[in-house]
């Protein structure tokens, strides 16, 4: 069978407030968040405002701390070991041998003696867990029968640990939940976890509110991820020449991973239907799978159809053959209870194998609901990496070798940016990691319009958080995108299992490195800085800056700027008289800048180095991009004033080009330097990554591909500006 990954719904803590229950009859502030609970849970709606709402995270004192969690391994440093073993997997002869070693050299106790003695440690811990079972199963193909090992976890048991650990209990949401933000006129709904979503709250509205609750499972399926434990395959179903791809072996193949996978379902599918009692925490659970993540091909195998081969390949509707590129039309959607009412006339028109389906055994899943859109394998390994790509790349080698280095000369020219793989050569660039492909998609300046019109659909499939309205605009970006190249046709149900199910990005995610910032971190700041360097005086950074025309007259500027600027904020001038500095007064340099800000989609934050410097301001008129040139700290009247010196990018930059609509670029133009401008710190918005055209001296191309945000950031500013996206 295919190597899968299980993850439980819960893992994640569910929203709390504080505050009153609503009332309809007072009208809520902008950006107010309502929290409505299933009504089988019994709480009632609430209202937060937006500053107050968070994810609620379990207090220490309903955590208890356990003080030997290495426990039953003698210590931290065998647990250690034995679990690098194991990581490493090592033999018995190099296990001894390292042993040997550290024995010698150990500053700690280290009980561990030889590689029995890690197996030893190994088999008193296994007990307190669910163990791993063996069975065998037989498939008969032409007439002889074949045997084949199936190790597999008990899911429930497994789910029990969990669920008894009094580390995640806690943690775990079993009551499904909607979300909305009041954006002034209305509560617009979002979803941001699985159970914000629709297939959560239908699950709980299934059975009668005091028969329990949801306990969903997320199976992620892909082989190619799990191929083999050192001489032991995960598939272990190998091709036999004599009859491979015939008709009969294929569906050999798809009751051998039926028949395995339902080992692995096995202990769910009694308790499906009836529910199981909990002593801990929440009661009576009904365990279901609500979201199957997998590439096409293994979709295909869960749902028993014959991929392409069939007159309607699709395993979530019947949409015909011929008909894939078509996706303005939405076709009846495919259900397990319709499969089964028909499944002798629907094997041939519509393509499905009958063969028993494992997931046929879980109540509340129908496997042709919950088999979800792989962003990974359907848009960076799939449609940019097959066929994008791969087609810009050919055109580009048959131009010649010189615009292959031109364009490898650009990609490298590219700011860096965190996360953000950067590449030297990308026209040699072949491999099959999908996440490399995706940076790639991100740097589409010299690509063709398609390629544009893919990254808008991607971008918005990675938002971590969905609105109406960005729903809405994914549909219209696959209709865009597909009105310039057929493409897969699993696109065209993406938005909807948004709905349903709200299954989060595979590859997302990221942590901050706050080791620059002065002082504890501190989520409250708007502005925070960093990396503090020695102070100067204003004469020593004149001289220091003198052939810079951007610091010219820099103690004069400076003083003019906060002799305006702080009366408009009300902070009253020292004696009411205009600021002068003196060339012996002191400025303190930073190097480091952090701002949290409030993501039009989630909560990224701003990764400021030294490669990528520019940043959005807020101005009296309009968003304003520039390049920071110096940040730095200066007293005022025994007040500490944070400062950044900044290279405008706002100098006009004429009528804008077919080219630049097609490609949706939103083009800067930077000003001679001498027109530097201070900022006060407070109104940097964000970073932003910007790339010059190198056609055009001075300009400069916004990278809005960067991280989600800023792509909805700048949907915003073209449609403030009139522009047709």
């Amino acid at each position: 069978m295919s190597g899968c990954f299980i993850e439980l719904i819960g893992s994640h803590p569910a929203p709390i407030t504080h505050e009153p229950a609503y009332d309809e009859y007072v009208r809520p502030d902008k950006d107010n968040i309502k929290t409505e609970y299933h009504l089988h849970s019994g709480i009632a709606m609430k209202i937060n405002h937006f500053a107050d709402f968070c994810r609620h995270t379990a207090t220490c004192s309903q955590v208890p701390e356990n003080l030997t969690p290495w426990e039953p391994f003698s210590s931290c440093i065998d647990f250690d070991f034995a679990e690098l073993v194991l990581k490493a997997n090592l033999t018995k002869v190099q296990t001894n041998e390292l042993i040997s070693l550290i024995r010698h050299t150990a500053f700690e106790q280290f009980s561990v003696t030889d590689y029995d003695g890690v197996c030893m440690m190994w088999d008193a811990a296994s007990p307190r867990h669910a163990k791993f079972k063996k069975e065998v199963i037989s498939v008969s193909h032409r007439d002889q029968e074949h045997t084949f090992d199936v190790w597999y976890r008990p899911l429930w048991d497994w789910a029990c640990d969990l669920l008894k650990d009094h580390r995640l209990g806690p943690h775990f949401v079993f009551d499904a939940q909607r979300l909305y933000k009041y954006d002034g006129q209305d509560f617009v709904r979002f979803c941001d976890k699985p159970w914000t979503a629709n297939a959560f709250w239908d699950s709980q509205s299934s059975w009668p509110k005091d028969e329990g609750r949801p306990f969903a499972f997320i199976i992620y399926a892909d082989k190619a991820k799990l191929s083999s434990f050192g001489r032991q395959k995960a598939y272990p179903v190998e091709e036999d020449r004599k009859y491979s791809r015939t008709q009969s072996f294929v569906n050999f193949k798809n009751v051998v991973w039926h028949e395995s996978f339902k080992r692995l379902l096995k202990s769910l599918a009694p308790l499906s239907k009836t529910g199981f009692w909990v002593k801990c925490w929440d009661g009576i659970e009904h365990p279901l799978i609500l979201i199957l993540s997998a590439d096409y091909e293994e979709q295909c195998v869960m749902a028993l159809i014959r991929r392409t081969n069939c007159k309607c390949p699709c395993p979530i509707c019947l949409v015909p053959k011929d008909e894939l590129g078509n996706v303005l039309t939405p076709y009846p959607f495919r259900t397990s209870a319709a499969v089964q009412a028909t499944l002798l006339e629907a094997r041939m028109s519509q393509g499905l194998r009958d063969i028993d389906n494992s997931f046929s055994d879980i109540a509340h899943t129908d496997v042709h609901s919950v088999v979800s859109f792989d962003c990974l394998h359907v848009n960076n390994e799939g449609n940019f990496s097959d066929h994008l790509w791969t087609q810009f790349q050919e055109h580009i080698k048959s131009v010649g070798r010189q615009a292959q280095a031109k364009i490898d000369e650009h990609f490298d020219l590219m700011p860096r940016w965190r996360k953000l793989n950067h590449f030297n050569h990308v026209m040699d660039i072949s491999f099959s990691d999908g996440s490399k492909y995706e940076d790639i998609s991100k740097l589409p300046y010299l690509l063709l319009r398609c390629i544009r019109e893919y990254v808008n659909v991607d971008m918005y499939a990675a938002l971590e958080v969905h609105t109406s309205k960005t729903i809405a605009a994914g549909c219209q970006a696959v209709r865009e995108f597909t009105q310039l190249l057929d493409v897969s046709h699993s696109l065209c149900h993406y938005h909807d299992e948004i709905v349903a199910s709200r299954k989060n990005r595979l590859l997302s995610g990221s942590e901050d490195n706050e080791d620059d910032l002065d002082g504890d971190p501190d989520d409250t700041f708007h502005v925070k800085l960093g990396a503090a360097q020695n102070e100067q005086t204003f004469e020593d950074l004149e001289q220091l800056h003198a052939n810079d025309n951007a610091f010219k007259r820099f103690c004069i500027k400076l003083a003019d700027f906060l002799s305006d600027s702080l009366p408009a904020h009300g902070i009253p001038l020292p004696n009411a008289k205009r600021i002068k500095f003196m060339p012996n007064e002191t400025v303190t340099e930073h190097r480091f800048l952090k701002v949290n800000f409030e993501s039009i989609v989630d909560c990224p934050s701003f990764y400021n180095f030294a490669q990528y410097d520019c940043v959005i301001l807020q101005t009296q008129a309009r968003p304003m991009f520039g390049r920071l040139l110096m940040l730095f700290t200066c007293i005022v009247d025994g007040r500490t004033h944070p400062i950044a010196l900044v290279h405008p990018y706002n100098a006009p930059v004429g009528q804008r080009s077919l080219k630049d609509k097609h490609f949706q670029f939103w083009r800067v133009c930077e000003r001679p330097r001498i027109s530097s401008e201070f900022f006060s710190v407070r109104s940097i918005i964000r970073g932003a990554a910007l790339t010059e055209d190198h056609n055009v001296p001075g300009d400069y191309l916004v990278i809005d591909t960067i991280d989600t945000d800023m792509f909805l950031c700048m949907k915003l500013m073209h449609g403030s500006a009139g522009h047709l996206a």
